[in-house]
C-alpha cells in the first residue's frame, strides 16, 4: 500500500503520518482547595479547564465539593416547582467531554437556566469529573441550576458497573461514600410551569397525586420496589399509544424491577393531575 492514496475529488489522505501530530499529556497536578475556593464558592470555570486536560482533584476538595452541594440538596424538597424557560437534560453516564459540548450549545449556566434528570455516572471513564463539575454549578447556581436522582445515583449499580472503581482509581473509597450519601440527597421529580412532570423514569402504580411524591422517604438507598424505585426505573411500554391491553401497568421484564406504564395510565395521571405531559429520560430512542 502507498503512503498515500487517492481519495474522491482529488484529496489526497497519508496512510502513514496521523492526523493528529502531537497530543499534550494529561495534567499532572491536582487542584487542591486553596486553588479552587478563593470566593466562598467553588471556581466552576477553573475546574472544567481542568477536568478538560485531564487533570485531578486532591480528596480534600473533592470532599468539600460534595458535601457544600449535598447542603443544598438536602433543603430542597422531592418535588420541585419550576417555572421555564429551563433547559431539561438526559443522562450524561460519565460522558464529560459531551458534557462541555452539551453546554456549547445550550448556553452557560450562568446565562441559562437547567434540570437535569440523573444519570450522572456509570459507563463513561469520567463519571468522578462530571459529578464535581456539575455540583459545582449547583454551588454557584442553585436557584437556577437543579439535579435530579436518576437509577444509576444509587450503591447497587455504581458497584456493579464502573463509578466505584474510577474512584478508586482516581481518589478513594471516601470519595465514593461521599458522592452516595449526595445522591441519596438528590430530590426525585420536578414540575415545570405546573404543566410538565419532569422525571429520570416514570410512573407508578403507587403514586396517584403529586402528594405522594412529595411524601417519600429520598434520603436513602432506592428500594428495589415501591413508589421511590418506580419514578427512577418505570418505562412506557414499548407498544405506547398502541396497546392491546387496557392495564394501566405491567412487569418491567427489560429492567428486572419496576414497571411498564401505558399510554391510559399517562393519560390518567396527567388528566389526575391537571397536567399536560411528562419529560423522562432513562432510554435512547
Amino acid at each position: 500500500m502507498s503512503a498515500t492514496e487517492q481519495q474522491p475529488r482529488g484529496v489526497h489522505a497519508s496512510t502513514v503520518e496521523r492526523v493528529v501530530k502531537d497530543v499534550p499529556h494529561p495534567v499532572r497536578t491536582s487542584l487542591d482547595i486553596k486553588d479552587v475556593y478563593k470566593t466562598g464558592k467553588p471556581d466552576a470555570e477553573m475546574l472544567r479547564e481542568h477536568f478538560i486536560k485531564e487533570g485531578g482533584v486532591t480528596e480534600e476538595l473533592a470532599m468539600k465539593i460534595l458535601t457544600d452541594c449535598t447542603a443544598i440538596l438536602k433543603a430542597e424538597p422531592n418535588l420541585l416547582e419550576l417555572e421555564a424557560p429551563i433547559t431539561v437534560c438526559g443522562d450524561v453516564h460519565g460522558q464529560f467531554y459531551d458534557l462541555m459540548k452539551l453546554f456549547e450549545v445550550g448556553g452557560h449556566p450562568r446565562e441559562t437556566r437547567y434540570l437535569f434528570l440523573g444519570d450522572y455516572v456509570d459507563r463513561g471513564y469520567f463519571s468522578l469529573e462530571c459529578v464535581l463539575y456539575l455540583w459545582a454549578l449547583k454551588i454557584n447556581y442553585p436557584k437556577s441550576f437543579f439535579l435530579l436522582r436518576g437509577n444509576h445515583e444509587c450503591r447497587h449499580l455504581t458497584e456493579y458497573f464502573t463509578f466505584f472503581t474510577e474512584c478508586q482509581y482516581k481518589s478513594t473509597e471516601r470519595i465514593y461514600d461521599t458522592t452516595m450519601e449526595s445522591f441519596d440527597a438528590l430530590p426525585l421529580a420536578a414540575i415545570m410551569n405546573e404543566q410538565f412532570l419532569c422525571v429520570h423514569g416514570g410512573l407508578s402504580p403507587e403514586i396517584h397525586t403529586l402528594d405522594d411524591i412529595k411524601e417519600i422517604d429520598r434520603f436513602r438507598e432506592p428500594p428495589p420496589y415501591g413508589p421511590m424505585c418506580d419514578l427512577l426505573w418505570s418505562d412506557p411500554l414499548k407498544e405506547f399509544g398502541q396497546e392491546k391491553t387496557r392495564e394501566f401497568y405491567s412487569n418491567n421484564t427489560a429492567r428486572g424491577c419496576s414497571y411498564y406504564y401505558s399510554y391510559a395510565a399517562s393519560c390518567a395521571f396527567l388528566q389526575d393531575n391537571n397536567l399536560l405531559s411528562i419529560i423522562r429520560a432513562h432510554e435512547a430512542q
